[in-house]
């Protein structure tokens, strides 16, 4: 595998990147926490997405800060295939959380997963590794870099066995125990069921069920043939009965006849009564009216003298006078209603002119108070006048007493225009020396270290790198070159600072001119405003003395307009007056009209009650003589009625109704016994049915049973089978895992020893050993041994870089498995110098050299160590903005 190209966009420190890699060895420097590492994370979430956040991290901590949006494009080549994988992820604005928006793996331009599950088994699976194995393998991180060696040989065993993919094989071996024992688990299920299909068949054949079916069968059958029997006897029974009763039926018919007939007689006898009472009620009626008729003519002939009427004894008379005076009531209240009419809208019409009356004077009110603040206005406005010119004098001063201060600064008015310009240009030139002031700071404290360092090591007289006499070492020219060195850094230094004193002079004499711009710059401006507001208020005064003027002429103009509705109102009153007075008189000839008319209209009335009440006296009589003929009616109703009576009583003669209803009463008793007898022999029945179906049910489970007893006896057998295999497949996975790791463990040594060799000639250690428990045991030469973790920090990371090398060249080999070296990514090595002095970097290069020299295509370091740059085929610088906090890279 090789990568190509890496795109970047929102991630850690990164607003924008772009980087293409070659073959062979790439170093990226820069300066502490420029953003070296952010790059190599970057690649790393690119292949295996957010699973590589360490415990604790979010995807949101690796977001640029204040950024809503990022993604990672990784490209790379494999197996002669151009791979993109894609990474998108995205913030909530409002809870700050971060999630995945995308991942994309593509195959040759085209996309072959786009679910980040998907795509991360598909790159798992091309790698043939995951994310733990990557940085266990290939990827060693800053502060990693012991891993293995400070793991429990358990952990350590389990590390080296997955990347040697023997992982694979306890997981199939595992695999094969856990369906061995499913598969026992089922099979003693089912052995569990045969012994109790074989207690159930017994119990069942024990009963017997086959012959008890049959007996049960012939006593179902005499039972239905007694029942038949006794069903025959009570249908004759029941045939009887029913004769009996029609004849019983019969003769409670005639019975209900009589009874009916007897009942019309007494109401017929009934009815005449009535109509003899009813002809009483109407002769008392018709006297009673005779009476009446006598009273409302005598009352008829009071009310006539009342209004001096005399006629004939008709009724033609008294409604044309009726007429007449109806006529005239109407007339006179006609005339009350105008009149009423006339005063009402004469009214309405001086409260009108009251209601503008009274508008008039409010408007008036109004005016003046308008008149009065309009003149307030007018003397405040005065004075702001006057105010104002104070303030432009005052304004006018402070602005030439900033204008003197410049000049003073040795600048001219017109030069303050360029002052923002000149402001950022110094900024720019203090931030600059700023960061050359700590890149110099850095690298002399470095150039200390190293000659502190060399300087103990000259004063024990010992080589750091080969730990021999100092003879034929160069580390005390080494040590010279290093005073030298910081000798010129701290000229450099104290240039970079009398620069940076010389550019604070001048900002600060920048930011008093930019000080004083402004003071200048805010008094134009707030004079310009009074100079504005003085000449709106002169406006202003001008439109107020002619709203004045306007306004005082209104009032005359109202003034006039209310004596005028004044006098209008004086003429109304008197006329309302007159109309009171003639309007009494009209409701007095009114009010005699309508007593006449109401007492013609009374006689009126009695005349028509009078002629109502002969005509009822004579339909009266005409009722009477209907209801003598109904009596007759009745009469012979009545004897037709008592002819039919006669011929009843003489059929219900030749009947015994007690006789029949007795032996009626014995066939219902018999037929009753006769059922009782059928439910108790059908109940009979229906429990032998139940013991029938139960039989039956019985057979069927027997039948059932032994089916399944022989399916579950050939499902034990396979069972038996397939167990027996999985026991064997699970032995041999474990044979072959302990085979191969026997074969790994002997080349992973060898290939430790041979590449620890050629980092540690000349040194004080022999040998590594590496048992099958994946103990590692160092060998001095005079046969002590030692753990690795003893060792010093330079010696133990170099052994951890030669452990993690090695295993490297195992996999590159194919060694574990397939082959899978193409697949293999760059070796990528984090700030690997960390503990390492000078003599130890010099093995760290001859250890990268070697690892080239074998096949290594592509090796990936950050560091910012100067023998490693040189050493580098192709070399990026990583800078960070201090103020933006965004990194850049560039190549050397």
């Amino acid at each position: 595998m090789r990568l190509k190209r890496l795109q970047v966009e929102n991630i850690r420190s990164y607003k924008n990147l772009d980087i293409s890699f070659d073959s062979g060895v790439t170093v990226v420097s820069g300066v502490n926490g420029s953003g070296k590492s952010s790059l190599l994370e970057a690649c790393f979430s690119g292949l295996f997405g957010s699973s590589t956040l360490p415990a604790g991290f979010v995807i949101a901590d690796m977001i640029h800060k204040g950024e809503t949006k990022a993604s990672i494009s990784l490209e790379f080549e494999q197996g002669g295939r151009e791979y993109v994988v894609e990474q998108g992820y995205r913030v909530n604005p409002k809870t700050g959380s971060a999630s995945s928006s995308g991942s994309v793996l593509k195959v040759d331009g085209k996309i072959l997963v786009d679910q980040a599950t998907q795509t991360y088994d598909a790159v798992r699976e091309l790698l043939n590794m995951d994310e733990e194995a990557y940085k266990n393998c290939v990827y060693i991180r800053q502060g990693e870099i012991d891993v293995l060696i400070n793991a429990k040989p358990k952990d350590r065993q389990r590390m080296i066995d997955d990347l040697l993919q023997l992982g694979r094989l306890e997981e199939y071996r595992e695999r094969a125990g856990s369906a061995r024992v499913g598969v026992g688990r089922i099979k003693r299920d089912v052995e569990w069921q045969v012994k109790n299909i074989l207690t159930d068949i017994e119990k069942i054949e024990i009963e017997k069920p086959h012959d008890k079916l049959n007996k049960s069968r012939e006593m179902s059958g005499r039972v239905q043939s007694n029942i038949d029997a006794l069903g025959k006897k009570k249908d004759a029974a029941k045939s009887k009965m029913d004769e009996l009763n029609t004849t019983i039926s019969e003769y409670s018919a005639l019975s209900v006849t009589k009874d009916s007939i007897n009942s019309q007689i007494t109401e017929f006898n009934g009815k005449k009564t009535t109509a003899f009472k009813e002809i009483e009620s109407i002769r008392n009626d018709i006297l009673l009216k005779n009476k009446t008729t006598q009273k409302i003519k005598e009352e008829t002939s009071v009310l006539k003298k009342e209004i001096e009427f005399e006629d004939g004894g008709g009724g033609g008379d008294i409604k044309t006078v009726v007429e007449d005076m109806d006529a005239d009531e109407r007339r006179t209240r006609d005339n009350v209603s105008a009149i009423e009419n006339k005063r009402k809208l004469l009214e309405n019409s001086m409260a009108q002119k009251r209601e503008s009356v009274k508008d008039q004077d409010n408007q008036l009110s109004a005016i003046q108070k308008t008149i009065k603040k309009l003149n307030d206005d007018l003397a405040s406005m005065q004075q702001g006048i006057e105010r104002s010119e104070g303030s432009l004098k005052e304004f006018d001063g402070k602005r030439q007493a900033a204008v003197d201060e410049v000049g003073k600064l040795g600048f001219t008015i017109e030069k303050l225009d360029n002052i923002d310009d000149m402001m950022e240009l110094l900024t720019d030139q203090q931030k600059k020396l700023h960061g050359r002031e700590r890149e110099k700071s850095t690298e002399i404290a470095e150039l200390n270290k190293r000659i502190e360092k060399s300087k103990d090591l000259l004063a024990k007289g010992m080589c750091p790198t080969c730990g021999q006499d100092l003879k034929g070492s160069s580390i005390g020219e080494t040590t010279a070159g290093d005073e030298e060195q910081k000798l010129k850094f701290d000229d450099e230094l104290s240039g970079v600072r009398s620069k940076q004193v010389e550019i604070d002079e001048k900002l600060g004499r920048v930011r008093s001119l930019k000080a004083h711009a402004k003071v200048i710059a805010d008094c134009i401006k707030d004079m310009e405003l009074i100079r504005s507001k003085v000449e709106t208020s002169e406006k202003s005064i001008v439109d107020y003395n002619t709203r004045i003027a306007e306004e005082e002429k209104k009032v005359g103009e109202l003034e006039g307009r209310r004596e005028v509705f004044v006098l209008a109102i004086d003429e109304i009153s008197k006329e309302i007056a007159e109309l009171r007075e003639r309007e009494n008189v009209a409701k007095d000839e009114h009010s005699k009209a309508g007593k006449s008319l109401s007492v013609a209209k009374n006689i009126q009335g009695n005349i028509l009650e009078i002629d109502k009440l002969q005509d009822n006296v004579k339909q009266l009589d005409g009722k009477i003589v209907d209801i003598q003929k109904m009596i007759g009616l009745f009469e012979s109703q009545i004897n037709e009625r008592k002819e039919r009576l006669v011929e009843v009583e003489k059929k219900m003669g030749t009947i015994d109704i007690k006789d029949l209803k007795v032996k009626c009463e014995q066939f219902e008793s018999a037929h009753k016994n006769i059922g009782v007898q059928m439910e108790s022999l059908s109940r009979e029945k229906g429990e032998v049915q139940k013991d029938i179906g139960r039989l039956e049910n019985e057979i069927r489970r027997l039948f059932s049973l032994e089916n399944n007893l022989k399916l579950l006896k050939n499902k034990s057998d396979y069972l038996h089978a397939v167990y027996m295999d999985a026991e064997a497949l699970e032995n041999m996975y474990m044979r072959i895992r302990a085979d191969l790791r026997s074969r790994n463990i002997g080349a992973l040594d060898a290939a430790l020893n041979e590449m620890f060799s050629f980092m540690y000639s000349n040194n004080a250690y022999s040998h590594i050993k590496l048992d099958s428990e994946y103990n590692l045991t160092v060998y001095e030469k005079d046969g002590t041994t030692l753990e690795p973790k003893l060792l010093s920090g330079g010696e133990r990371a170099i052994f951890n870089l030669v452990l993690r090398c090695a295993i490297y060249r195992l996999l590159s080999l194919g060694v574990g498995g397939a082959s899978r070296g193409a697949a293999l990514p760059p070796l990528i090595l984090d700030e690997p110098t960390v503990f390492l002095d000078r003599g130890h970097i010099q093995q760290l290069i001859k250890l990268i050299d070697m690892m080239r020299d074998i096949g290594v295509g592509q090796i990936l370091i950050v560091s910012h160590d100067e023998s490693l740059i040189d050493s580098a085929d192709h070399v990026f610088v990583v800078e960070k903005d201090p103020i933006t906090n965004t990194s850049s890279i560039s190549a050397m």
